[in-house]
């Protein structure tokens, strides 16, 4: 079944009129929604929840057409989702494997736009197989599934991820509500679950890359079961997404995006469950969250601060002293200068902390990154330094001071001073660097340029003062974890310019350093 709110009929009917050719219009009859829309993206969805299954080994699920279709009323409706089109597949009839990869395919003919919204939804079982001469995989039970040949009847994660990354859109939102522990909303085949009695710990079948802007849910961690509640009428964690989509808006702007929507689910279902359900969300989401499911975003609202790293998993969020809550997930706070702590909950051990300025409306900050954004680093090791012919090479003792964002968010301006080891007598030397960061991340891959100046001499000859007037290019390696320590790779080369005795010389120097140290 597909639902078509009156917005998307009035576009094809305009259709024959692009058709036609372009025609210019006085200002005064051109209607700004109308205008608006023809640049606005659309707002696709595809829910599927089979009512039944023709193979016996998979258990009856009792609401899995009750979660399509709820969500399916919330999305269609024009005061919440207004969804432009829902395919919502229940009945048996329409649940099959190839049913469902024909709304896919109709759903690759209506996108075409990279501002449109794609939203995939799943409520069924989960299970597992290992084609022949392939790898563990993960399978969306359908309708027609056979648990004796899942690779051939099922529909594969990894399909429904690519075909999800092809689409055009940079708003993708992707939902299993389903498991794969062999208990709950899972099943396994007889020859899988014999393989999962005899291992200790299936390996997790690897998930497909997927691009920026992409968001995949899961209702339960690997190993745990996705569980349906009879109280509340749903799968746990889809009664909760349902919640959030009507009253998430946790910044108040008015919208409720996919990451306001699973945060709510997610704490509640993890409550609910008393910990035995862990939701998670795998995002390639850069900077602020573009996907709103419901209401529209027409102010400013609180910023917030949060991280989905799988590195600070379980760590407690303290803002000025007061304890936030655990990520993942997103934490609101009033605009101006906090005291943001990252503490292991069982130990109280602060791992890293930091001031952090926020404004209102800015978007979701990630407090990974912002942890390794530090005032101040220092860091000492050691090298090789290069001159030319006039001056041996040698070993480098080196010191750094790193200032970081001095001059924006992606510069880092770096001071050092070294000595190469020399007998009788060290060279020493010092400058300053620029670098532009290239890659962000924990590893950050840098360039720029710096500046030094040496005090070159042999013993008994007067030191030579040997300042490189042109800049030197330099290219560096960085890593920075979230923990308070950090290291950097660097390889400088250039010309140095210097006088011996009233005369000009210059000659080439290179220089390799590693540096460990700390952040402040």
């Amino acid at each position: 079944a597909v639902s078509q709110p009156p917005r998307t009929r009035s576009l094809l009917l305009l259709l024959p009129a692009a058709l036609a050719g372009p025609r210019l219009l006085p200002p005064t009859r051109v209607d700004e929604r109308a205008a608006e829309d023809l640049f606005t993206g659309q707002r696709l969805a595809l829910l599927v929840g089979p009512d039944a299954f023709d193979d016996p080994g998979f258990a009856p699920l009792r609401y899995t057409d009750d979660d399509a279709q709820a969500l399916s009323d919330v999305l269609a409706d024009p005061d919440h989702g207004d969804f432009d089109a829902v395919w919502t597949l229940t009945e048996r009839e329409e649940t099959r494997t190839a049913d469902v990869r024909e709304a896919m395919a109709e759903i690759s003919e209506s996108s075409t736009s990279p501002d449109d919204l794609v939203f995939v939804y799943f409520s069924t079982h989960g299970t597992l197989d290992r084609p022949v001469g392939g790898d563990l995989a993960q399978y969306l039970v359908l309708s027609d599934t056979d648990l004796t040949d899942v690779s051939g009847s099922a529909l594969p994660h990894d399909e429904v991820l690519a075909w999800v990354d092809g689409l055009p859109s940079r708003r993708k939102v992707v939902l299993f509500a389903t498991c794969h522990s062999g208990q709950g909303k899972s099943a396994l085949s007889d020859r899988l679950a014999a393989e999962a009695a005899s291992t200790k710990g299936m390996p997790l079948p690897p998930l497909l890359e997927v691009s920026e802007a992409t968001v995949v849910i899961g209702v339960c961690a690997w190993d745990e079961t996705a569980r349906e509640s009879e109280d509340l009428g749903n799968d746990i964690y889809t009664w909760f997404f349902l919640e959030a989509l009507e009253q998430g808006d946790r910044n108040g702007d008015g919208g409720v995006t996919v990451m306001e929507a699973h945060d709510h689910a997610r704490q509640r279902t993890y409550g609910y469950t008393q910990g035995r359900q862990r939701p998670y969300a795998r995002t390639e989401i850069l900077g602020a969250d573009p996907i709103v499911l419901t209401g529209e975003q027409v102010r400013s609202g609180s910023p917030t601060l949060g991280s989905y790293r799988a590195s600070l998993d379980g760590y407690e969020v303290r803002v000025d002293g007061t304890s936030k809550g655990v990520l993942p997930g997103q934490v609101v706070v009033e605009p101006g200068t906090h005291q943001v702590e990252v503490v292991v909950p069982e130990s109280g051990r602060v791992v890293a902390r930091q001031k952090v300025r926020v404004r209102a409306g800015d978007g979701p900050a990630d407090l990974g990154r912002l942890m390794r954004e530090d005032t101040v680093r220092v860091a000492g090791g050691a090298g090789w330094q290069s001159y030319g012919g006039r001056v041996p090479s040698g070993p480098v003792l080196s010191g750094e001071l790193h200032v970081p964002w001095l001059l924006g968010p992606s510069w880092e301006v770096i001071v050092h001073g070294e000595a190469a080891i020399r007998w009788p007598r060290p060279t020493l030397g010092g400058g300053l660097a620029v670098e532009r960061i290239l890659v962000p991340g924990t590893w950050q891959a840098r360039a720029g340029l710096q500046l030094d100046g040496y005090l070159l001499g042999a013993d008994g000859d007067p030191a030579l003062l040997a300042p490189s007037l042109v800049p030197a290019p330099v290219v560096s390696l960085a890593w920075l974890p979230s923990l308070p320590v950090h290291a950097r790779l660097s390889l400088t080369g250039g010309w140095l310019w210097y006088t011996d005795q009233g005369q000009w010389h210059n000659d080439w120097t290179w220089r390799s350093t590693l540096v460990v140290g700390a952040a402040f």
